[in-house]
């Protein structure tokens, strides 16, 4: 600190670390463009978003912090952005998408999903024991961009661990901004507006059940955020990246990937077509940063920023 204080220059030299720079430049251009959204809108927010990122930045700047810990700043950032949103999601005021998504799931189904599900595994709407099974797979959404990426340092080296955590910055912030632009009304709000048939919210209400309700509840700034499913896209991510790196070993992955992507229909938290976005943004996500951005990594060693 004292040596940018002296030379307040040095925070703009270069970042070496190519996956360090990558998310200083992802995060900070979401954080531009969310402090200018309510701009936009004619609803000005305070640039919450950019102090953020302007805090993390100068973490990643700050010789003393050690590299054990500047490896983790990218989910300090996610997990703080998160319930900041709220301070975006305020400033729409246009009519949420809702109509559209459930047209499109009859259209490709027939009938939507979620109800057709509930009426067969759960046709009285009470909690069933398998409920709270699938809460608590519902909330690995949190533990599992801490695990995946923990896996990798230890077993292929903070390089591949590194070349992860660009992957998952990247998709949640899209995720994020998509929140931010196209709020769509998931099921179990639709069912409560009158806009679809009745869809408890299953597998939440056994999570409230299973941790304080306030704890349950924090992470949820936008209830509008149905699409695309980071539910789902994250786990499908981390599923192509556990087998580039460690092949068919990794095949196991896919059984609570597939066990996530059905709670979240059958709990009415998210339409099919929002469980299809996540998948689209998660190999999009996939081959920019693994065939463009970083499409090549040391097996250990690290470079500092």
């Amino acid at each position: 600190m004292r040596e940018f204080l002296r030379n307040p220059g040095s925070l703009f030299v270069p970042v070496t670390d190519r996956s360090y720079r990558i998310i200083i430049w992802v995060t900070g251009g979401y954080s531009l463009l969310v402090s200018v959204i309510p701009l936009v809108r004619l609803v000005p927010r305070p640039p919450l978003q950019l102090g953020i990122w302007l805090a993390c930045y100068l973490l990643y700047r700050l010789r003393p912090v050690p590299e054990s810990v500047r490896r983790w700043i990218f989910y300090a950032f996610l997990f703080v952005t998160y319930p900041a949103l709220r301070n975006v999601v305020t400033s729409y005021h246009a009519s949420f998408h809702c109509a559209d998504v459930i047209a499109a799931e009859r259209w490709i189904f027939g009938f939507i999903p979620t109800y057709r599900l509930q009426l067969l595994l759960n046709p009285g709407g009470t909690l069933r024991w398998f409920d709270y099974v699938f809460a608590a797979f519902h909330a690995t959404i949190f533990w599992l961009p801490i695990l995946f990426p923990a896996i990798l340092l230890a077993g292929r080296g903070p390089e591949r661990m590194k070349r992860a955590t660009v992957a998952l910055t990247i998709i949640s912030l899209a995720g994020y901004l998509t929140y931010i632009l196209y709020p769509v009304t998931p099921p179990w709000m639709a069912s409560l507006e009158g806009q679809a048939p009745p869809m408890p919210r299953l597998v939440f209400r056994a999570l409230g059940r299973m941790v304080p309700g306030s704890v349950a509840g924090a992470f949820q700034p936008s209830p509008r955020g149905a699409m695309p499913s980071l539910h789902a896209g994250v786990p499908l991510l981390i599923l192509m990246m556990a087998i580039r790196e460690y092949g068919r070993r990794a095949a196991w992955v896919f059984l609570p990937t597939a066990v996530i992507i059905f709670e979240i229909i059958y709990g009415a938290e998210h339409y099919v077509v929002d469980v299809m976005a996540g998948a689209l943004y998660a190999v999009i996500t996939y081959l920019v940063v693994y065939r463009v951005l970083i499409p090549g990594v040391s097996e250990g060693g690290g470079s500092s920023g």
